[in-house]
């Protein structure tokens, strides 16, 4: 049954010694953790009711990815049968506590926080709104995982701990659906918009309560634990980032030892030196989190058998409730509707490598067909609800034809999109594209569309997920031509440790056109279709095959750099293979090899880009190239 939050009186507010500090908002970012300010905080008006049995209060501290090691915590607690009678959060911390509190297991929770990607949980926004991301898709998944409860109708009482954007003070989330509550605990100042709750506007507590004692004891807990996974600021003289961090948490600190003595045993993972966006390692941090936790159990249960406080049976008690079942439907379904939602204006930005090929232009001549850069800009929903209009320019880099492309999308439904696009050659010749695609299921794409003037129709059906990724795609003219091609590609990593960071790499690319078929339509045997080092349109062929196999290799588990962004080097070489039929006197096989490298990374741990350059050589009648491997996720499917 649900359990009734109590809502004791408030400790008149102690004004902050931090309210006109302009170092809070410059370095929200560079200390997304900071220990709890002894300040008074104001406790909201929940339902009336007594307090669960026994006075125990777990306090989880913000993090971003490191407060993952919060669910090992409770693991170890709940293992040993160590009640958790109230769990106050912040940041991280009140995901994870809020979750665990609507009656997760530990052991699913694992698994949620595991599966939920935090790329899809929040969204940059072009222009900025309050915020550089919105954080509405996190409410949307969270409010799918925990069937619309709110904050009054979890099963552990869960304070997430907010700041009044109007007033600067601390307090726990008035009531709200429990998702919100969440989102807004965990809205990083400058980084995510603020929440509104009400006529209110609230931000993430952690910058003044990382460890909300003090309003723990307010709310009758006489047992506090907390959980602290704030990082250490490196001790560089020389970099001003840094100096300017350690001095802002030196003038916390100074504040905060009443809120740290006021803490029965506070459990560190020992998560320092690691940075807060590095959500790969989610894993570790559980199970380091676990590990102080069963570290810290003898004292913890001496501690409570002095105080005459009951162990509970050991295992978790939320091992059987109804919300641990069908968790992964339902985050199925709220990702559909992130997709779907409403949202105000935004702009998104074309940025990408065309290398040259076939399929998509009419022109008299088969050659020559150009590279292009790419870029442009789309203006995205407001108005337009579920759609989205955009031009691009594409500049030549290989002496061909510059184009003018304009493109425009609309979603009918979570799983239906209708789109349609049209490239302007400037040297002559156009293409029109319209039609349909559909997403049957996770990593399911069909597409059928028609263009012109060249009268045809194609089709593809694409699926993929981290590791493999397939398509098959067919064109047919209303005169009679066809081409057709199959592509698969997958990426193996090995498990043994002597080989972390290693990762194979292959593609296979077969096609074949009827002899009808008209020139500019057939396949251009270079880049486009994996033959990297060949020239421009070295190559028009009715039947191609091309072999690629890649190593690669990822130096580090990567970097944070200006606390901005988590980047991470990688390095590879290639080799490709190809067979095809262009006709007498062309050559039938060929081959290049190359390497390459780029950074692989992510902008504030949500935000994912890959950026790299390929140099590779082609033989017998190939040369030199340079190419572009650029995306705002991880090139698919080594990484994602």
């Amino acid at each position: 049954m649900p359990c009734r939050r109590p809502a004791p009186p408030s400790p008149p507010p102690r004004p902050s010694p931090f309210r006109g500090i302009a170092l809070v908002l410059a370095l929200a970012l560079t200390v997304p953790a900071a220990p709890a300010v002894a300040a008074g905080v104001e406790a909201s008006e929940g339902p009336p009711g007594p307090l669960a049995t026994g006075r125990v209060a777990l306090v989880l501290g913000g993090g971003a990815a490191r407060g993952t090691a919060h669910v090992g915590v409770i693991r170890a607690l709940t293992d040993a049968g160590v009640p958790i009678d109230m769990i106050l959060g912040t940041s991280m911390g009140s995901l994870i506590g809020g979750l665990y509190a609507a009656g997760f297991a530990a052991n699913v929770l694992a698994d949620v926080v595991a599966e939920v990607d935090p790329t899809s949980a929040a969204e940059l926004l072009i222009p900025p709104r309050g915020g550089i991301l919105d954080l509405q898709p996190l409410s949307i998944l969270l409010d799918g995982l925990l069937e619309g409860r709110a904050l009054a109708d979890t099963v552990v009482p869960f304070y997430p701990v907010v700041i009044d954007l109007l007033t600067g003070e601390p307090q726990a989330a008035p009531p709200a659906p429990l998702a919100d509550a969440i989102r807004a605990s965990t809205a990083i100042p400058v980084l995510f918009d603020p929440v509104a709750i009400g006529d209110r506007f609230y931000y993430d507590g952690g910058l003044k309560q990382t460890i909300p004692t003090s309003l723990a004891r307010a709310l009758g807990a006489t047992y506090v634990i907390a959980v602290d996974v704030t990082r250490e600021i490196p001790y560089q003289p020389t970099n001003v980032q840094a100096n300017l961090s350690r001095i802002f948490i030196s003038i916390v600190e100074e504040y905060n030892r009443e809120e740290l003595a006021a803490t029965d045993v506070v459990l560190d993972p020992g998560l320092r030196e690691d940075t807060y966006m590095d959500f790969e390692r989610s894993a570790d941090f559980v199970r380091a989190g676990e590990a102080v936790a069963r570290a810290e159990l003898p004292r913890i249960l001496a501690d409570l058998a002095a105080l005459g406080i009951p162990l509970r049976t050991p295992g978790d008690p939320h091992a059987g409730h109804a919300i641990n079942d069908g968790w992964r439907a339902r985050l199925v379904e709220a990702r559909r509707e992130v997709a779907v939602r409403p949202r105000p204006w935004n702009l998104g930005f074309d940025l990408a490598f065309d290398p040259a090929a076939r399929g998509e232009r009419v022109t008299p001549a088969p050659a020559p067909v150009a590279s292009r850069l790419r870029f442009g800009i789309d203006l995205r929903d407001g108005p337009l609800g579920r759609a989205s209009v955009g031009a691009s320019y594409a500049r030549s880099v290989t002496g061909g034809s510059d184009a003018l492309q304009v493109r425009g999308s609309v979603r009918i439904d979570p799983d239906w999109d209708l789109f349609a696009r049209g490239d302007l050659e400037f040297a002559g010749g156009a293409v029109v594209r319209a039609g349909v695609r559909w997403r049957p299921g996770p990593g399911w794409e069909i597409e059928a569309a028609a263009r012109g003037p060249l009268a045809a129709v194609d089709g593809a059906v694409r699926w993929g997920d981290a590791g493999v990724a397939l398509e098959a795609a067919a064109t047919v003219g209303l005169d009679g031509w066809l081409r057709a091609h199959a592509e698969g590609r997958g990426a193996w990593t090995s498990s043994d440790p002597a080989w972390a960071g290693w990762e194979l790499r292959a593609r296979a690319f077969g096609g074949a056109a009827s002899d009808a078929t008209p020139l500019a339509e057939r396949f251009s045997v270079g880049p486009a279709t994996g033959l990297r080092g060949a020239r421009a349109d070295a190559w028009v062929a009715t039947r191609v095959g091309v072999a690629t196999l890649e190593v690669a290799r990822r130096l580090g588990d990567g970097g944070a750099v200006l606390e901005a962004a988590l980047v991470a080097p990688w390095v590879w070489a290639f080799v490709d293979a190809a067979a095809f039929d262009a006709g007498p006197g062309s050559p039938g096989a060929a081959w290049a090899a190359g390497f390459g490298g780029g950074l692989e990374g992510s902008l504030f741990g949500f935000v994912p880009f890959f950026l790299g350059v390929d140099l590779a050589h082609g033989w017998p009648a190939g040369g030199w190239s340079v190419g572009v491997r650029w995306g705002p996720g991880y090139p698919a499917p080594a990484r994602r």
